[in-house]
C-alpha cells in the first residue's frame, strides 16, 4: 500500500513541489514520474476504488428506485441528483480547500459517505428516504473534490507533472463511463440492487483507508476567519474577480456544458434514427473514448507549449463533428462523429497548466477548487438545459444548437497566457503563447 514518507507524517509539513514554477515548454512528464510520488499513487489508487464503486452504485440505485415505484421521472431523477448538490455544495464550502487540514477532510468524507451509502441497504426505507440520502451524499462531493484538487499540485512533480497527472485522473473517470456501467449491469445479474449499494459502501471505506495509510498529515492552509459559507462565497469572488484565471475557468466550464448535449439526448436521438433504446448506451460510449485518448496522447507526449497552443483547436474540434448531425447519421456514423468529437478533449491538458500558472499564489487553492465544482454544476446545467430545449425542437437541431453555442464560447472566451513580473536582476519569465514568447 502507498505511503507516505515518515519525516513527513512526523513533521506533519511534507515538503512539496513549488506548483508556481511554470511548465517548461520543452519538457515531458513520464508516468513513472507521477507515479513515483507516493502520495499520488494513494490518491489514484483510492479514486479508482471509489469510482467503481458509485458507477456501480448509480446503476444499483436507478434499477432500486424503478422497481419501487415504476416510475421512469423518479429513476431518472438518481442521476439529476449526481449533480444538483454540487451547487450549494459547491458555493457554500469552497473554503474547506483553505481552511481543513486536507487528509483528514478526504478521509471524513469518504467515511460519511460509507455511512450514508451504507444507510440505503436498510430493508424497507422508503424511496423518499433513498433520495434524500442520495442528496446528502452529494453535498459531500464537491468538498472532496475541491479538496483533493488543491491538495494535487502538493504531491505532484510541477509543470508537465501536474498536468499529467490530472489527465490520469480525468482517463479513470472517462474510463468508467465506458466500463463501469456495463459492470453494473453485469454485477446486478449477480447481486441484489441492495447488495451492490453495500459494495458501494465498501468501496468508500476502502478509499478511506488507502488516503489514511498513503497520505501526509498536513495542516490547513489558512485559519479563515468568520462562516465557512461567508469565506466560500468571498474567495468565489476573489477568484473571479482576476480577469485571467476568470477567462479559463469559464472555457473550461462552457465547453462541456455544450458539449454533453449529445449525451444528454442520447436516447431520444436513437428513437430518431429507428433505432432501440439500446442503442443509447453505444452513443454514451463515443465521446469518452476520444476523451481518453486525447488526453493519453496529449498529456503524455506533448510538451506544455503545444498544449497550451492547441486549446483553441482542439476546443473547435469538440463541436465541429456535431455539425455533421445535421443530416441525422445512423448509429455506426454518428458514434464514429462522437468519438473525433471527444479528441477536443485535448484541450483540457493545456487548461489545466495555464490555471495553475494564472492563479494567483494565494487563491490557487480556491481557483482548483472551484474548477472542478463549476465544471460539475455547469455540465448538470448542460444536461438540464438540452433535455428542456429537445422538449419543444428535434433532438438534431438542438445539438446543433449546443455545437453552435460551444463553438461561439471558444473563440471567445481563448484564454490567455498569465502574465508574470520580471524576476529580480533583471531576468523575466517570457510566457510562450501559439509559438511566441512575450
Amino acid at each position: 500500500m502507498p505511503h507516505a514518507p515518515a519525516s513527513s507524517r512526523t513533521l506533519g509539513a511534507p515538503a512539496t513541489p513549488d506548483p508556481a514554477v511554470p511548465a517548461a515548454p520543452g519538457r515531458r512528464a513520464t508516468y513513472r514520474q507521477v507515479l513515483g510520488a507516493g502520495e499520488f499513487r494513494a490518491i489514484f489508487a483510492a479514486n479508482i476504488v471509489s469510482m467503481l464503486g458509485t458507477v456501480v452504485a448509480a446503476v444499483a440505485l436507478t434499477v432500486l428506485v424503478y422497481q419501487r415505484t415504476g416510475s421512469p421521472a423518479l429513476a431518472a431523477s438518481v442521476m439529476a441528483l449526481a449533480f444538483l448538490p454540487y451547487l450549494p455544495g459547491g458555493l457554500l464550502l469552497a473554503a474547506a480547500a483553505d481552511r481543513l487540514p486536507a487528509r483528514a477532510v478526504l478521509v471524513g468524507c469518504d467515511l460519511a459517505s460509507a455511512a450514508l451509502v451504507g444507510a440505503m441497504v436498510i430493508p424497507g426505507i422508503p424511496v423518499a428516504g433513498l433520495l434524500i440520502l442520495l442528496f446528502a451524499n452529494g453535498l459531500i462531493s464537491p468538498v472532496y473534490q475541491g479538496v483533493r484538487s488543491a491538495l494535487l499540485p502538493e504531491v505532484l512533480p510541477p509543470g508537465p507533472g501536474y498536468v499529467l497527472g490530472r489527465a490520469l485522473m480525468r482517463n479513470v473517470a472517462q474510463s468508467a463511463q465506458i466500463a463501469g456501467y456495463g459492470v453494473g449491469g453485469l454485477l446486478l445479474a449477480i447481486v441484489s440492487p441492495r447488495g451492490a449499494l453495500a459494495l458501494d459502501a465498501l468501496s468508500f471505506a476502502a478509499s478511506a483507508a488507502l488516503l489514511r495509510a498513503g497520505t501526509a498529515r498536513r495542516s490547513s492552509r489558512t485559519a479563515g476567519a468568520g462562516s465557512m459559507a461567508g469565506d466560500s462565497l468571498s474567495g468565489i469572488r476573489r477568484v473571479l474577480a482576476d480577469r485571467q484565471t476568470r477567462r479559463i475557468l469559464l472555457f473550461g466550464w462552457l465547453v462541456p456544458a455544450c458539449l454533453v448535449a449529445p449525451a444528454a439526448l442520447a436516447a431520444p436521438y436513437a428513437a430518431h434514427i429507428g433505432q432501440p433504446p439500446r442503442a443509447a448506451g453505444f452513443l454514451l460510449m463515443g465521446m469518452p473514448v476520444g476523451m481518453v485518448v486525447a488526453d493519453v496522447f496529449v498529456a503524455r507526449l506533448l510538451p506544455a507549449s503545444w498544449q497550451r497552443r492547441i486549446i483553441v483547436p482542439a476546443g473547435l474540434l469538440v463541436f465541429a463533428p456535431l455539425a455533421a448531425f445535421a443530416a441525422s447519421p445512423g448509429l455506426g456514423l454518428a458514434i464514429a462523429l462522437l468519438v473525433i468529437s471527444g479528441l477536443g478533449a485535448a484541450c483540457a491538458a493545456g487548461l489545466d497548466g495555464l490555471l495553475l500558472d494564472a492563479a494567483p499564489a494565494a487563491l490557487r487553492s480556491r481557483a482548483l477548487a472551484l474548477q472542478s465544482t463549476g465544471l460539475m454544476v455547469t455540465q448538470g446545467a448542460g444536461f438540464a438545459l438540452w433535455g428542456i430545449a429537445a422538449q419543444y425542437a428535434p433532438p438534431v437541431a438542438v445539438i446543433l444548437l449546443a455545437a453552435g453555442a460551444g463553438a461561439a464560447a471558444v473563440l471567445t472566451l481563448r484564454p490567455h497566457p498569465p502574465r508574470r513580473p520580471p524576476r529580480r536582476g533583471g531576468g523575466g519569465v517570457r510566457p510562450c503563447w501559439r509559438g511566441r514568447c512575450r
